[in-house]
């Protein structure tokens, strides 16, 4: 397998003397595989380079991984020359969205008003294929999709083919701030340490990953004020690899505001923390031209089905109990503005009680309530076996260690502190409602 970045920095194209060396080209990672089958992980601007040196070759049969529609990943398929050969034939993969569907939200931007030719009259051959969570296979390449914490719905994507795995998961953000469970023993990396299980989940998505290529846009400094965004500190991404037993981390979507020289430092932090950890993982800064070669150990894996679309209840049903009327307001008009159909509670007693006289896809859960709090409503929900399979969800001020743990110790589905970024929120709520419906399928 070998990998080539084109693309390499985060939110906004940063061309210039500063970024000489790591790029300033928008997300882009070709991959390709022993057999030749070409993958592509984003189309940012680097894609524009990627694009003119595959047209060399003429027409091109390429696979096109979005991890999600924000313009920064997208912004380069206007300018990729192979969607302009007749013969090429172009797949894009990418996550259903709220508002629209996958192939409007990535035509969009070559509609009339911003682009001359429109994505349908492209004289090349290009499929969409709408994903939520799954397995499935492209030629002989194995992939995994898992949602990312974003402000969008987001995929990280995990490739296997002849024994070697990749792993590509960028934008992410930690599921708790901070990641570790305060009682967690001095340079620990065991996934039982972590605070959410979300933070595990994405450990183990890259569990054993011969190469994982992760956005690491701040530092743990930075982070705080960045809450909401998105985007990952560099040193959670180093403790993910570690608690995932990666082999080798790229730092990727590095932030358009950081020179080479930064990202110099910050590189030789990041190696220095590993390394205070032990273990074997090696850390590099993901660079504009810069390979990976993995060699393929083994024979192909069994060919998995073709990828197929994400079920999500067509007129979802959401409780929200808040005792804020502001605020339980707040949520209700966002949540309707995405389809879903919302019932309100003021209390956790109230909450008990709709839930046992309708049927709901997901609860939201405020902790601080009068009658009965979230954490006694979340236990009677729990204890009710109609709502096994339920989504619930904390959403409150209580943010401390002690009240986290709390909550999952209740049988909570997801832990979300105020106050929250509403962007962030949508998409968490979605990535729920679709990964109970396919347990549900």
């Amino acid at each position: 397998m070998r990998v080539r970045f084109w693309g390499t920095r985060g939110s906004i194209a940063a061309p210039g003397p500063e970024t000489l060396r790591y790029g300033g080209n928008t997300p882009c990672v070709e991959v390709r595989t022993d057999d030749g089958t070409l993958l592509i992980f984003d189309c940012g601007t680097g894609a524009r380079e990627l694009g003119l040196a595959l047209a060399k070759s003429g027409p091109v049969r390429a696979h096109l991984f979005i991890g999600h529609t924000h313009s920064d990943h997208i912004q380069g398929l206007p300018f990729f020359v192979p969607a302009f050969l007749p013969g090429s034939h172009l797949t894009i993969y990418g996550p259903a969205g709220i508002d629209r569907s996958f192939p409007s939200a990535v035509g969009g931007q070559m509609d009339y008003a911003y682009f001359p030719l429109p994505i349908k009259e492209l004289p090349s051959q290009v499929d969409f294929e709408e994903l939520g969570e799954g397995n499935f296979s492209v030629d002989a390449v194995r992939v995994r999709t898992q949602y990312l914490n974003h402000t969008a719905p987001c995929l990280g994507y995990r490739i296997e083919v002849g024994g070697v795995a990749l792993v590509y998961a960028t934008d992410h953000e930690p599921q708790s701030h901070p990641a570790w469970r305060p009682d967690r023993a001095p340079g620990s990396h065991d996934p039982n340490d972590l605070l959410h299980p979300g933070d595990a989940r994405h450990a183990e998505f890259l569990r054993d990953a011969d190469l994982v290529i992760h956005d690491s846009q701040y530092t743990a400094a930075e982070f705080p004020a960045k809450l909401g965004w998105g985007h990952s500190p560099v040193e959670y991404v180093v403790d993910m690899a570690l608690v995932g037993g990666v082999k080798r981390l790229a730092l990727f979507h590095h932030d358009p505001t950081r020179g080479d020289d930064a990202v110099d430092a910050l590189l030789e932090a990041c190696r220095e923390h590993a390394s205070k950890a032990g273990g074997h993982l090696e850390v590099i800064a993901a660079a504009e031209g810069g390979e990976v070669t993995l060699p393929e150990r083994s024979e192909a894996a069994p060919v998995e089905p073709g990828p197929r679309a994400p079920r999500v209840p067509t007129r979802a049903r959401i409780l929200v109990a808040e005792d804020d009327d502001s605020l339980g307001d707040m949520i209700k008009e966002a949540l309707e503005e995405d389809g879903y159909e919302v019932q309100r509670a003021g209390d956790g007693r109230e909450a008990v009680r709709l839930a046992e006289q309708q049927q709901f896809n997901l609860i939201l859960l405020d902790v601080t309530m009068p009658h009965m709090d979230g954490f006694a409503a979340c236990r009677a929900l729990r204890a009710d076996p109609r709502l096994e399979g339920v989504p619930i969800i904390m959403l409150t001020a209580r943010s401390g260690d002690e009240d986290v743990l709390a909550g999952f110790a209740e049988g909570a589905t997801d832990y979300l502190s105020k106050p929250f970024a509403l962007a962030q929120f949508r998409a968490r709520i979605r990535s729920w409602l679709t990964r109970a419906a396919e347990a549900g399928a």
